[in-house]
């Protein structure tokens, strides 16, 4: 059962389980982290606080110590703390708002969410601890909510911003966790990678400087992905140490891990800083996405372990049967109609396929990537007589329809483009930028959110479908919003991300027995805020099943294999050109959700 004590004497928060720790306490106003490990029966704080001093030590309040040694737990730029900031809030003048101090603190049942649109862990036996903090001049409040994940040992932190002045402020670094440790005898584990290579591990000492992993594509992958390890460089798999964390965040993201002058070590993970600005208006809060932090001393498989329970039972949808689907995309491609599906169904069912997908292709004037994307209006020369006499005769095999839809694109030769060519992602007066023929929907703008719930609504109801494989082919570029005014235009990745989040809460509560993949070219956004969205991730378009078992390898570090959908395909391989027997293809399409091409 999780706890939180807090000791006024001593200004102590403990957090505990049967397993896990964390102690924060207030010195000299300021909140520092004094513990992150296994579980403690009492913090009895003997392990003394460096007194350090140095000959350019900023002074201010915090005297005897330096806030540039201090294990702090939210800091900023120029107050005395030169690391890598947390935060950073201009005002109306332009300067920095500086260091924030403990003002009061609040325990509450369960895990309160600090903004319903984005993605929370389910937590309702534990308690939440949230500690508010103001800058000397009363200009900013902030609240740092701290929650133990049930008997896990897993922390989730969060943080609110909310202006308490009549002028706006300007937040331009707003992370969602800062991890201070007083030495650097770390391992930093990071997953990167690309289109047909995700999920690369890379396993490095910590050294003096700063590492950054990151995303400013829109999405949170494949180029890396909001999740890292710090583990004792002793630790392998079945022994040692090891601290993972990750976001519940699907957009632009950084992390950054840092050995400072006296070899300090500090982790810090949240937004990505570089396009990103928040117009913070009066009495108005804006929320950071949640992050989640793991501890072991058992080594990386249990450190996996622990995060495969907390994504399964605290963030993920309510599970549901997994279904053998046979997806149509290697078959027929965009070739794809009415008599062709037909055609497949009495050979899916002879298989013992439970899903039947039909992929890319379906939809008016889609005969390759630069056909229509935006209008989801069934190609009457395919598709004469529409989707629902398909969807009927599925059905009536046993079988579970499904689609393949891409659904935050916008083509210039589609209906939609020609109504509201405003709802495209732009510059104004710029030459849009493509890619894969295509521009991406604006949606910050609440309208464009509106517009694809009805139509999604429509399809799946219509149409009786079962299951949706939602698809991200391509990265932002010039990610302006027409609508914004030019002092917001960095808030436009943070309001699409939130946007895609109400989209998609919409349709689980409309529709909750629907199933929906998740799939960015492959596993392009595979992280803890789709996960709380989706049934099953397509983790890679590349389908050789050996090279494909490093791909999972990598992603099932943090998320659960009960997600992964793997495909039995050709051979050979149509990606690679290997050979691979029948018995090895077969087999390795098991791990995980099974699926034919």
């Amino acid at each position: 059962m999780a706890n939180i004590e807090y000791d006024p004497e001593r200004q102590l928060f403990h957090l505990h389980n049967d397993t896990f720790s964390y102690v924060i306490q207030v010195i000299r106003g300021y909140l520092v982290k004094r513990y992150c490990g296994p579980a403690l029966d009492h913090f009895s704080g003997t392990a003394k606080l460096e007194d350090f001093s140095h000959a350019f030590n900023i002074q201010n309040d915090a005297a005897p110590y330096s806030l540039t040694t201090l294990p702090l737990e939210y800091s900023t730029l120029m107050g005395g703390d030169y690391r890598t900031p947390a935060y950073a809030v201009r005002n109306g003048h332009g300067q920095l708002i500086g260091n924030l101090k403990f003002d009061h603190y609040q325990i509450l049942a369960g895990n309160e969410s600090f903004n319903g649109t984005l993605p929370t862990a389910r937590t309702p036996h534990g308690q939440t601890l949230i500690i508010t903090m103001h800058d000397e001049t009363q200009t900013l409040a902030v609240r740092l909510k701290y929650t133990i994940v049930g008997d896990l040992p897993v922390l989730l932190k969060q943080v609110e911003y909310r202006n308490l002045t009549d002028t706006t402020l300007t937040i331009t670094h707003a992370a969602s966790l800062q991890l201070d440790f007083d030495d650097h005898a770390y391992d930093l584990i990071t997953l990167t990678g690309a289109h047909l290579n995700e999920a690369k591990v890379t396993r490095q000492p910590l050294t003096p400087g700063k590492k950054s992993i990151g995303s400013n594509y829109g999405a949170s992958g494949p180029q890396g992905v909001p999740a890292t390890i710090l583990a004792a460089p002793a630790t392998n798999e079945f022994a040692g140490e090891a601290l993972g964390v990750t976001l519940l965040w699907s957009g632009n993201f950084n992390y950054t891990a840092q050995v400072d002058q006296f070899d300090n070590s500090r982790l810090v993970m949240g937004l990505n800083p570089e396009l990103f600005a928040w117009q913070l208006k009066p009495g108005k809060p804006f929320v950071t996405p949640e992050a989640a932090v793991a501890y072991t001393n058992d080594g990386l498989n249990d450190l996996s372990r622990i995060f495969h329970r907390f994504f399964a039972d605290h963030v993920m949808p309510l599970p549901r049967k997994n279904l053998i689907e046979y997806n149509t995309w290697e078959t027929t491609y965009f070739d794809v109609s009415e008599a062709k599906i037909l055609a497949e169904i009495p050979k899916a069912e002879e298989l013992g396929v439970e899903l039947l997908v039909i992929d890319d292709g379906w939809f008016k004037n889609r005969p390759n990537d630069a056909g229509q994307l935006g209008d989801w209006v069934p190609d009457p020369v395919k598709f004469p007589h529409g989707l629902r006499p398909v969807a009927d005769a599925i059905h009536a095999r046993g079988l579970a329809f499904g689609l393949w839809v891409e659904p935050e694109m916008i083509s210039e030769n589609s209906e939609l483009y020609a109504t509201h060519p405003d709802w495209a992602m732009q510059y104004v007066g710029q030459k849009p930028l493509r890619s894969r023929n295509q521009l991406i929907l604006d949606l910050s703008q609440r309208i464009v959110q509106d517009h694809l719930i009805t139509v999604l609504t429509n399809l799946v109801r219509d149409n009786h479908i079962d299951y949706l494989k939602w698809d991200y082919n391509r990265h932002f570029s010039q990610p302006g919003s027409p609508v914004l005014p030019p002092d917001q235009q960095g808030e436009v990745g943070y309001r699409y991300t939130r946007g895609l989040y109400r989209v998609l809460k919409t349709l689980r509560d409309t529709f909750p027995k629907l199933l929906i993949e998740n799939c960015s070219s492959g596993g392009g956004r595979l992280d803890g805020g789709m996960i709380a969205y989706t049934d099953q991730t397509w983790t890679s378009d590349f389908t050789d099943p050996v090279y494909r078992m490093k791909i999972m390898n990598g992603f099932s570090l943090f998320f659960p294999l009960k997600i992964f959908v793997s495909h039995f395909t050709a051979s050979p391989n149509l990606q690679d050109a290997r050979l691979t027997p029948l018995h090895t293809r077969a087999l390795l399409s098991l791990v995980g959700i099974t699926g034919i091409e």
